[in-house]
């Protein structure tokens, strides 16, 4: 049986997409910092820190997801864990694409992430897509050359494909978990002015995005991985509160408030913009929640 190479298999969105996979009956491995199984998946060990990669984990493999990256908003954004963040991505396709092109093993794609944060952190009312330019602060400049990693594949001849993520919604982790706290208290409000986009997918749909692109040899090149419904941060808040039954009267979290708390990672909450999911849909995918209502009613 063939195999789907996925790094940064143990998070969310590759938890969903090895499901995916072991229900289409195609096998997931895992590369992971310690090796063994893991509901029916099998771990093999990578280390960035020594260019290592147990090479078993190249047998019979038809494909790479890589998803492997340190968490945008899991630690303030110091020097130190600025370079961890950019490392993690750029350095870990770095070592994937050495052994590949070193080894020459017949990987048929490399389906890659990104993040929305391409387009910079910005208050303009545009709607973006992938052929727009890339921001000037740190998370555009990060996805540049995160997105710039992945050229070696496509150079070497191996179909590259990558998704620049929105906000993932889902019950089990991520952003959702963390937003929906204060909302289950009735203590749910906007963020600072509310009026910025807020550019979400579920999770479901996000990960069947990377199997629809794994499996279709004609799509190449850079889709955005983000739900159709076009909002604002007030007005899901609103939908949030409604799908829990809550209340929704609180003044909005000030900016201010935030950015004290948060420092310079507080724009990743204080200021969105409208992306367009259009090329991926041109390129035939369905989107299975197409509004914020269905996707927030369908954790409860």
């Amino acid at each position: 049986m063939s195999k789907i190479l996925i790094t940064g298999g143990s998070g969310l969105v590759g938890r969903a997409i090895s499901k995916l996979l072991l229900n289409m009956n195609k096998q997931p491995v895992w590369l992971s910092r310690e090796e063994g199984m893991l509901d029916g998946i099998r771990k093999y060990r990578w280390n960035l820190e020594k260019n290592y990669i147990d090479e078993n984990a190249f047998e019979d493999i038809e494909g790479i997801i890589h998803l492997a990256g340190a968490g945008i908003v899991d630690h303030k954004w110091t020097t130190k864990y600025k370079k961890e963040i950019l490392d993690s991505r750029v350095k870990s396709s770095e070592l994937l694409f050495s052994y590949v092109s070193k080894k020459k093993y017949p990987i048929n794609y490399i389906i890659g992430g990104s993040a929305i944060g391409y387009y910079g952190s910005s208050k303009s009312d545009s709607l973006y897509t992938e052929e727009d330019a890339p921001g000037n602060d740190f998370m555009a400049d990060t996805c540049v050359k995160w997105e710039k990693s992945y050229e070696s594949f496509n150079n070497f001849g191996i179909r590259t494909v990558i998704i620049r993520t929105g906000i993932v919604l889902s019950s089990e982790g991520g952003a959702y978990k963390k937003m929906v706290i204060p909302f289950k208290f009735g203590m749910g409000a906007a963020i600072a002015s509310g009026k910025q986009f807020f550019p979400w997918i579920h999770i479901n749909d996000l990960a069947n995005i990377f199997i629809h692109v794994a499996f279709n040899n004609n799509i190449t090149g850079i889709y955005n991985g983000v739900g159709s419904e076009i909002i604002t941060n007030k007005e899901f808040s609103r939908q949030l509160a409604k799908s829990l039954n809550k209340p929704f009267f609180l003044p909005n979290v000030p900016e201010s408030a935030l950015k004290l708390i948060m420092g310079e990672m507080a724009i990743t909450v204080t200021e969105g913009l409208k992306i367009s999911n259009q090329k991926i849909k041109n390129a035939g995918y369905v989107f299975e929640y197409e509004n914020v209502k269905d996707a927030l009613n369908s954790f409860s």
